[in-house]
């Protein structure tokens, strides 16, 4: 599916989690790379290179609680893009065999 044809957050929360595996594991690095990918527009670079944005924009950009709870519901009900650290997956309370099952590790590897 092309990005530029996703419209709903739940849509681009999606793309996020199967194209950038490091948002799996953290909200804030989901919140960053959505804003970066879908809404570039908001981001703005300062003289010394770091970025950022305003906080009128807050406004017009997806809520970073939103997205927890879009993500919460894709990894935690439809089981997909769980996420790739056992410290992530143990704090979410994922079943630790289904999350080495997912992760392709045999469970012997981890004792």
């Amino acid at each position: 599916m092309q990005k530029s044809t996703l419209k709903t957050v739940t849509k681009k929360v999606e793309y996020c989690l199967r194209e950038f595996e490091e948002t799996r594991n953290s909200d804030i690095e989901l919140t960053i790379r959505l804003w970066k990918e879908f809404y570039p527009k908001y981001i703005k670079t300062g003289k010394n290179g770091d970025e950022g944005i305003w906080l009128k924009d807050l406004f017009d950009l997806p809520r970073e609680e939103h997205i927890r709870r879009i993500r919460a519901k894709i990894q935690n009900d439809l089981g997909k893009y769980i996420p790739t650290s056992w410290e992530v997956a143990k704090a979410r309370e994922f079943n630790e065999d289904k999350w080495r099952e997912a992760m392709g590790r045999n469970s012997t590897l981890f004792d």
